[in-house]
């Protein structure tokens, strides 16, 4: 890469240097020079640039010797010149960038714009929430045949249209619109066009792929042979996918200069905006391109393709699936200021102090001012903590914490860099294509202080922030790539909303204070853990006259009834719609001093009541929600029920390994009075039996209808800071030691009874709101309940067989469920949901901790008031008109919704969990400070082409990365397979990206053998894989 440099011809930073050598900050580790014979292609990772030539602090000889010599090297032919060059630069040589590289690394976009190889994948394993499958999948997720994607990654400038297939074999597989075919699991994509071409159409490219049961590898050994389809099969859907590029593009130059000139039109001076593309397009195109309120598609392609030229304004939100499209985060003007701002002054640094003659800039550039402050800091942290190449610094080695930390003396500008860095390595705001890599790395080079990095990345930036203080040396990268709109991140820990002032004050009277019913005559269990300080539910039993009837009560905490839903507490409250439970970074989604103070339940406090009456088998007959106020409430643990009825779930668990760092507290002492089994008298003892027997014949008759009997755990970290001084100056921070984390596989509650009965409040307030025609946030898997026949018969034979002889599914085997049941919706539409084993549900037993549960007691609240207005039951009511949300309002606000969730859900127990046994795993692997394993399995799960195999080790299900040059001739790449065992060590962890490389050591085991029957033409050759 190289930079421009004014009235001068373009010279190598390194070949300047060697001209004019100089007591200058720049130094020759700076240029990472690799050894020819040494290092793979894939660590090609070095940039050019261009100076210009300085005469300061030469003498008139060297310059005069320098520019002979320059010009007699210029009139010797070039291959001369090239002979000379290579005998100095024997044992060095600057490479390029790999043109395959692997996800979160630098590729070459410049000789390889576009590569189908580029486009993004998602290979991961399912999230849990709870009880239930997670899936953090857009919903624009379920690709059908027909549908056109766009692929593309950061990896690549030009992105590429492709068509659809379908799903054979457990693999997704695409016709490209360069007439390539080629295979995927879950395409990661920015675009897609539904029903862009009808199915039937696409049959005769489907009738030249492989016939048979293909494996991975053997697809991906078809497609280098360039097995494709040939283009006169494929020519109707060719020029179908060229026309909707060409009109793309006429959309694009009709409107150049508006879409070009976006950020004057949408940017904000000072906050981020979030957008999604239909808005943008509304914003910049003339209404004459919409129809019935509608954009073509082709219209906003154009849109979507100018947005994401845009290296600075305009960036999808990772992990933010839209049910139309992707959100876009507008940079604000004061950034873009900051990013300009660095831009200019790296590029005046490095005219300036490389010395090179003629420039006529004088003084020192505020570059160099900023290295030298960043020098001593980082020489400062080196003393107590090391520097290693796996995105984090080193545990601390100091014996005593400092009194104070140390005074920064950071001027302005100084903390503009910064927070340039703070944006290239924390926020990763450019993609890996942008010419903004460069300044990050060109600052790090300045340093002089990272020699042993590989590359210059934002990974290097990370740990450059944290041996300086800007961000804690256990920060966790994830809280920074997965955002919540609207919302700060607070350095240190926690995030900052807007200011809404007191939030108390917005507090109203009880709205259902004159319907409340006092349940005096029942006992109400609160079942959860000790630590758990925000208790939202309690279940209690009523007998009826008939003894085989019982009416079972959910109890939620009701804040909606003393909240309204225009308040700025609600709005609080929506910004973060789920508490967040990351180890470090805590945050409630209600306040505190509301959540647990005021709402969370206890005795003389409201409720709101999900009452279902059953019979001894387990058969509803009868629902009802009533507003109460709990009286006798009894506060146990899970294990403590188990204990006291004598009931033990039987499930298999599979994973019991625990590792643990540092010192682990010991349980704080809970904050309310707990009852344990020996306080229960026998009428308690028998009730709570009861209701688990009741909740297990209730689930029997949602697995007959093929919900999932339960969900293997999964692993977790906890980290501790009880004994970790930690300090703030001048906004920045220092810690003495590190958190304790320890590591283990969640644990399932002692009893059942606690998760079917939530479900049974979730299946009861749906059903409630559905007869009265009240809209609320269902939650539906719409695509299962397509293909019902198909997913019963998979699970029945195949899934769930697993899971109950204690097996846990393979990755193939949860791709398969996953492609069948599709990923959950949230609309204002009832339907069924597969998983759950009900005809309709929604979540409400949490309004303290998830946004959608309080939105659902808003409007069942509503309801219950306007029935009394009435004197008359809703069932039947098609009017919404006093509810606090109409059906067309929810509609809006349930796609922002579902997006918010599933950040707090990939923070929580995806990247952000991850990275936390990431940190565990380096401070291990790297500083002995937990036994590991010397050599790991390695089940190889996915085949990268020719790069790498992607595995799972036995250590925590950690998924791993084998390359192709760690392969250290154990075998060939063209000779893995999925399913195969390797003996695997650890390469290296980078918590920063988030991965774990590994090198092979022998085989251990070696998937079978098959035919493959690859047809091309009228000839059918048999392939031996």
């Amino acid at each position: 890469m190289m930079l421009q440099a004014s009235r001068s011809s373009y010279v190598c930073w390194k070949c300047a240097l060697q001209r004019a050598t100089s007591d200058v900050i720049v130094s020759r580790s700076t240029t990472r020079l690799l050894p020819r014979t040494k290092h793979p292609l894939w660590r090609r990772t070095l940039a050019t640039v261009k100076h210009p030539a300085s005469s300061n602090g030469f003498s008139d000889a060297q310059l005069r010797a320098t520019e002979e010599e320059e010009e007699r090297r210029k009139k010797l032919p070039i291959r001369e010149r090239l002979r000379l060059w290579d005998e100095e630069h024997q044992d060095e040589a600057k490479t390029i960038l790999s043109d395959l590289a692997d996800v979160g690394e630098l590729s070459n976009t410049i000789t390889r714009p576009q590569n189908v190889t580029m486009a993004t994948f998602d290979v991961t394993s399912p999230l849990f929430d709870g009880d239930e499958l997670g899936d953090l999948r857009a919903e624009d997720a379920n690709i059908k045949p027909g549908d056109m994607v766009e692929l593309s990654s950061d990896s690549t400038r030009r992105p590429m249209l492709a068509l659809c297939l379908g799903r054979f074999n457990g693999y997704e597989h695409y016709y490209t619109s360069s007439g390539k075919w080629f295979t995927g699991l879950g395409v990661k994509t920015l675009f897609v066009v539904h029903g862009f071409v009808d199915p039937a159409e696409l049959e005769p490219v489907i009738n030249e792929l492989p016939t048979t049961a293909t494996p991975l590898e053997a697809m991906n050994a078809l497609q280098d042979l360039g097995h494709n389809p040939s283009r006169s099969t494929g020519a109707n859907l060719l020029r179908k996918m060229l026309q909707f590029s060409q009109e793309a593009e006429a959309v694009y130059q009709a409107n150049a200069g508006t879409l070009d000139a976006s950020s004057a039109f949408i940017g904000d001076p000072v906050k981020h905006r979030y957008l999604t593309l239909h808005e943008i397009a509304e914003l910049l195109l003339p209404k004459s391109y919409q129809k019935d309120g509608k954009f073509k598609p082709q219209s906003l392609y154009a849109v979507h393709r100018a947005l994401l030229q845009d290296e600075v304004f305009f960036r999808p939100l990772r992990q933010t699936g839209h049910k139309r499209s992707y959100l876009f985060e507008v940079s604000p003007l004061s950034e873009v200021r900051i990013i300009q701002r660095a831009e200019s002054l790296v590029r005046e640094y490095l005219e300036k102090d490389t010395r090179i003659p003629n420039s006529k800039q004088g003084g020192q550039s505020p570059v160099s001012d900023f290295v030298k402050k960043a020098r001593k800091l980082i020489d400062q942290s080196r003393k107590t903590r090391q520097w290693t190449k796996s995105g984090i610094i080193g545990p601390s080695t100091a014996k005593a914490p400092a009194s104070a930390p140390a005074a920064h003396e950071w001027s302005a500008t100084d903390t503009e860099l910064l927070q340039f860095m703070e944006l290239w390595a924390c926020y990763q705001k450019f993609p890996s294509y942008s010419r903004l890599q460069c300044y990050g790395a060109a600052i790090l080079r300045a340093l002089d202080r990272y020699r042993d990095a590989e590359t210059l990345s934002a990974s290097t930036g990370w740990t450059f922030l944290q041996e300086v203080g800007w961000i804690p040396s256990w920060e966790i990268p994830a809280r920074y790539s997965i955002r919540f709109p609207g919302v700060q991140i607070k350095r240190g820990g926690g995030y900052v909303r807007p200011y809404f002032g007191n939030l108390d004050r917005h507090l109203k009277r009880d709205t259902l204070a004159p319907m409340r019913k006092t349940w005096t005559d029942l006992t109400a269990y609160c079942i959860d853990s000790e630590s758990t300080m925000d208790i939202d539910d309690a279940v209690s039993l009523e007998r009826t006259s008939n003894p085989n009837q019982y009416w079972i009560h959910i109890h939620v905490a009701d804040p909606a009834s003393s909240i309204n839903a225009e308040t700025p507490v609600a709005k609080y409250a929506e910004l973060i719609p789920q508490t967040i439970y990351l180890p470090g970074h805590f945050e409630r989604m209600l306040p505190g001093s509301l959540s647990q103070d005021r709402f969370s339940l206890a005795p003389d406090r409201p409720c709101l009541t999900f009452s279902a009456l059953v019979d001894k088998d387990g058969i509803i007959l009868d629902h009802k929600i009533t507003p109460g106020i709990l009286k006798d409430v009894v506060y146990m643990t899970s294990d403590d029920v188990a204990t006291a009825i004598e009931d033990r779930r039987e499930d298999p668990v599979v994973g019991g390994a625990e590792m643990s760092l540092g010192p682990i507290p010991e349980p704080k002492p809970p904050q309310r009075q707990m009852t344990r089994p020996q306080d229960l008298n026998n009428h308690q003892k028998d009730e709570l039996a009861l209701l688990s027997k009741l909740g297990r014949a209730i689930q029997a008759h949602r697995l007959s209808r093929g919900a999932t009997p339960f969900f293997q755990p999964r692993p977790e970290a906890q980290a501790y800071f009880d004994h970790l001084p930690q300090h703030e100056r001048d906004n920045f921070l220092s810690s003495h030691g590190d958190p304790a984390i320890r590591i283990a596989y969640s644990s399932r509650a002692g009893t059942d009874l606690v998760e079917n009965s939530m479900r049974l409040a979730g299946e009861t307030a749906a059903q409630w709101c559905h007869e009265r025609g009240i809209p609320i946030p269902f939650r539906s898997q719409p695509h299962a309940a397509q293909n019902a026949a198909v997913v019963q018969q998979y699970t029945r034979d195949v899934f769930y067989p697993l899971l109950r002889a204690g097996i846990r599914p393979d990755d193939h085997q949860w791709r398969q469920l996953r492609a069948l049941i599709g990923s959950d919706e949230i609309t204002t539409t009832a339907g069924p949901h597969f998983t759950l084993g009900v005809p309709m549900y929604t979540k409400a037993t949490s309004p303290l901790r998830r946004f959608s549960d309080l939105i659902v007691h808003w409007q069942i609240e509503a309801a219950l008031r306007e029935e009394r207005r009435r004197g008359a039951s809703l069932v039947g009511n098609k009017d919404d008109s006093f509810l606090p949300f109409s059906r067309e309002q929810l509609d809006r606000m349930l796609p922002m919704i579902r997006v918010r969730e599933n950040q707090a859900r990939a923070l929580t127990s995806g990247d952000g969990g991850d990275q936390w046994i990431l940190q565990a795993l380096v401070r291990a692997w790297r500083f002995g400070e937990a036994e590991i394993p010397e050599t790991f399995r390695f089940h190889v799960v996915h085949v990268h082409g020719k790069r790498s195999a992607q595995g799972r080790l036995d250590w925590f299900e950690r998924p791993a990365l084998l390359r192709v040059d760690a392969l250290n001739d154990v075998l060939k790449m063209a000779d893995i397979r999925v399913g195969d065992v390797y003996e695997v060590k650890l390469r290296n962890v980078n918590v920063h990206a988030n991965q774990i490389l590994v090198e092979a050591l022998r085989v251990l085991e070696k998937s079978g053998d098959e035919l493959v029957v690859a047809p091309e033409g009228d000839k059918t050759e048999m392939l031996q894989v």
